[in-house]
């Protein structure tokens, strides 16, 4: 007989920040500052020295949102194969070529072009961000990439003092340059890779991967939305403000700074909470509250202070949300494919970066109203909630990138998991199981008291699975042990692990010890594993049992 063992309990406090994390973090988020400055300095020169209007703008500008989504896939996967300390520091140098270009350069359509390369600075992020999630603990990482995003609040205080060297951008453009150079070197200095990246893919292989991945989930509308309005904001609510309520540029933009950085705020609050809590209901929240702004702003308030509160708090509940999103996905990522999920997901933020400003241009140009657009964007957003709402287990999963296991023996493990570990690490505690379905023959027990045992095809971690591992067959089976019942009850399991599939045994939890017991002897599995969960530490596995060590021992 099979006799699985008392749960063991993970500390929950988080663990410490290693010595050089908080360095890596601080230098990091000054580099995404320097490079989202590079990114949006195409506006001012479009604005000041060739006074662009409104249309000829905004479309001017979408063409470094869309060299950042070309680039950003490619240099994540490259993040993934050679390293932040490398990938960095060549971002970095290409946006100063592009601004030191946009400095010198005479005339609109050589502003234009460099500009537009501007663009590669928008890779900052996805490396910037593989760099965090792989340096600080898992407890800590939402709150570190929460203040990785304040990189946007760094690009808004050196687009205040810039301003004072020249409101064209001439002198900032050159002097940006240089200190992009600057912290070039320091990043090639400072920055260390805390893991190997596996190499036996291509980056050609892997793009095309992940390119079908993003297009093949509704995740990616999601990422578009709250990812990418952000860069929208920094991007176009300037000339939005200057051509619609008349307002100054140097005002225009100085407004459009402090709503920048109340959304960097807003996001580092999105990661520390994804620390500490479920997300879903917060997410509903944020959508359907700026699908209301939306609407407000849709009214046409004639009231200039109004306005900008509105969009204000637009900002601030799409930072909330986007600080989230960040944060799943950097929990969520394994260390080796991190690069290439930002690369992926940054890549779809930008292109939705252009949704907000294009729907303004659309609506104006044919109605004469930004109402129209106002009232679509509110629809977007109130979609989007709803998804969240039916879809939360899933959003915290992330992309389902194919996990590759090291060459070994196939094992036949049994996993046994409680309901208080999927209460809060569900997203978690799905993707370690997903890791071994990858490799092992595997059945889940799973102690649950919810009413849900009934179906358990409408069991959390069936859900969960199914989503995670769209090429296994994934079946719920209710088991509710009484003397001398329980031999037939796993009948079925074992008939679906002969099948190939990943059985999922939903029992009352005052029976989970005794069923995994009964179902490890009757399947004759090789190992028996408690699966935990702590904010501090993420999803874990615990060997409890192991068909070779007990023969050892008998022997």
């Amino acid at each position: 007989m099979v006799t699985v063992g008392q749960e063991l309990r993970v500390p929950g406090s988080p663990s410490p920040w290693p010595p050089r994390a908080a360095l890596t973090l601080a230098l990091a988020t000054v580099g995404l500052g320097l490079n989202l400055r590079a990114w949006i300095l195409l506006g001012p020169h479009l604005h000041e020295r060739f006074d662009v209007g409104l249309r000829d703008y905004v479309l001017l500008m979408a063409l470094p949102l869309l060299v950042a989504a070309l680039v950003r896939l490619p240099v994540g996967v490259l993040t993934d194969r050679y390293g932040a300390r490398v990938m960095f520091p060549v971002v970095s140098l290409a946006s100063a070529v592009s601004v030191l270009g946009l400095g010198l350069a005479e005339s609109l359509p050589a502003v234009v072009v460099f500009g537009s390369t501007a663009g590669l600075a928008g890779a900052a992020l996805v490396v910037g961000g593989s760099l965090v999630s792989r340096t600080v603990p898992y407890g800590r990482r939402g709150l570190a990439l929460g203040v990785f995003g304040l990189g946007a609040t760094v690009a808004v205080v050196i687009s205040a003092l810039s301003w004072r060297l020249g409101p064209d951008g001439r002198r900032a453009a050159l002097l940006l340059g240089v200190a992009l150079v600057v912290f070039a070197g320091l990043a090639a200095l400072v920055f260390r890779d805390p893991v190997t990246a596996h190499r036996a893919r291509s980056p050609l292989g892997t793009c095309v991967e992940m390119i079908k991945l993003a297009s093949t989930t509704s995740l990616s509308v999601l990422y578009a939305l709250a990812l990418g309005g952000v860069v929208a904001s920094a991007v176009y609510l300037p000339v939005y403000l200057a051509t619609v309520f008349r307002m100054e540029w140097f005002h225009a933009l100085a407004v459009t700074g402090t709503l920048v950085g109340l959304g960097a705020g807003a996001r580092l609050l999105g990661g520390w909470w994804t620390d500490r809590r479920p997300t879903p209901q917060l997410l509903t929240v944020c959508y359907t509250v700026a699908a209301g702004l939306c609407l407000v702003a849709a009214s046409d308030p004639q009231l200039r202070w109004l306005s900008i509160l509105v969009i204000g708090a637009i900002a601030v509940c799409d930072g909330v949300a986007s600080g989230v999103l960040l944060a799943l996905i950097g929990k969520a990522a394994r260390a080796e494919s991190v690069g290439a999920v930002m690369g992926a997901t940054g890549a779809v933020a930008a292109l939705g970066a252009l949704v907000p400003p294009l729907l303004i241009a659309g609506a104006d140009r044919l109605s004469q109203s930004h109402a129209v657009a106002w009232i679509l964007l509110a629809a977007l957003l109130l979609v989007v909630a709803l998804y969240v709402r039916a879809h939360g287990l899933r959003i915290g999963l992330g992309l389902a990138v194919r996990f590759e296991p090291e060459p070994g023996p196939t094992a036949m493990t049994v996993a046994v998991v409680g309901e208080a570990e999927t209460q809060l690490g569900a997203a978690a505690v799905v993707a370690r199981l997903a890791e071994l379905a990858a490799s092992d023959e595997l059945v889940v027990v799973y102690g649950s008291d919810r009413p849900v045992r009934r179906r358990p095809s409408a069991n959390v971690l069936v859900l969960g699975l199914r989503d995670r591992l769209p090429r296994h067959s994934v079946v719920g089976v209710g088991v509710t042990p009484y003397a001398g019942t329980l031999g037939a009850l796993a009948a079925p399991v074992g008939e679906s692990v002969e099948a190939g599939e990943v059985a999922i045994a939903v029992t009352p939890t005052a029976d989970l010890s005794g069923v995994a017991a009964e179902l490890s002897s009757y399947l004759r599995a090789d190992r028996v594993l408690r699966v935990s969960y702590s904010p501090a530490g993420g999803a874990g596995l615990h060997e409890v049992w192991n068909r070779r060590t007990a023969a050892t021992n008998h022997g």
